[in-house]
């Protein structure tokens, strides 16, 4: 869905500039920190011990790659702000994984 999503020339939004930014940055961040449970659940389906690493180093890997396919998508832009976003979301999973938040 991320790839297919990031594959749009352009994505419906507010007209309202601020309001744009803060739904699709938002959306960057929901959408990291639901692959990186979907990723830690996978790899850690069935253990005691769970790692919390591994699921983050696959979902920045990800978010990197993404951001590299939206180079080449006409109408997209790559960014490391985007990428910033990401990875945001992701943390914020980890931590709630965790318990911390």
């Amino acid at each position: 869905m991320i790839f297919l999503l990031s594959s749009q020339p352009v994505l419906p939004g507010p007209n309202i500039i601020w309001m744009d930014f803060f739904f699709k940055k938002l959306a960057h961040m929901f959408v990291y920190a639901v692959l990186y449970f979907l990723i830690f659940r996978a790899l850690n389906y069935k253990k005691s011990d769970p790692n919390f690493l591994l699921p983050l180093l696959f979902t920045i890997m990800y978010a990197a790659t993404d951001e590299l396919h939206q180079f080449f998508v006409p109408g997209r832009t790559a960014t490391v702000r985007d990428l910033g976003f990401d990875l945001y979301g992701a943390f914020l999973a980890v931590l709630k994984k965790q318990k911390i938040i």
